[in-house]
């Protein structure tokens, strides 16, 4: 494969990422393949050392998605970078989606309990309107009280569950692509 070939083929498949960070990618390797050639490799050689240009692409997409998502933050950027570690490889596919899976139960689960606790205000509420629920006791208000003061807690929860999934997530990616990067090149 020329230069020009992998290039190209390198430039096909950088999906999603800036022009300028296209360039400066594509400029790199140009690089690489120009100090080869000082060096007296030709470019077949050159382009079989820097490997399969479509698995370069996929590591640098996930690698940019996974910086996005730690400077820019925010569930669609977490979610891009994600979708493009889990793009590296087929066990990759599934190393990243069990605990991608687990985490978002988990948080799922933090919800439903905050509707949960949600709904004794409710009762409480329309048994007061409806006389044929019988008299509110203090029972009543006491679990009431309770569930809401529950609810504040399980939002200051879910809000620090949220941010620190979030951080640990994207080092938990960041660790993945380290890892497949350094079995690609073994």
């Amino acid at each position: 494969m020329t230069k020009n070939e992998y290039l190209k083929q390198l430039n096909q498949h950088l999906k999603h990422v800036s022009k300028e960070d296209r360039q400066d990618v594509l400029a790199e390797y140009e690089t690489h393949f120009i100090s080869g050639q000082e060096d007296g490799k030709s470019e077949e050689e050159i382009a079989r050392e820097l490997g399969n240009p479509k698995q370069l692409a996929r590591e640098l997409n996930a690698t940019l998605a996974v910086e996005s998502a730690k400077s820019q933050g925010g569930s669609k950027n977490i979610g891009k970078a994600i979708l493009a570690v889990m793009g590296l490889s087929l066990l990759n596919f599934f190393i990243v989606l069990v605990p991608a899976f687990f985490l978002l139960m988990i948080l799922v689960g933090l919800v439903a309990i905050g509707i949960t606790l949600l709904m004794f205000p409710v009762f409480l509420i329309v048994k007061a309107a409806n006389p044929e629920h019988g008299p509110v006791e203090h029972g009543d208000i006491y679990i009431t009280i309770a569930s809401i003061g529950l609810l504040m807690m399980l939002i200051v929860v879910l809000i620090l569950a949220v941010k620190w999934i979030g951080i640990l997530f994207i080092k938990y990616l960041k660790w993945n692509i380290h890892v497949v990067k350094g079995s690609a090149s073994a």
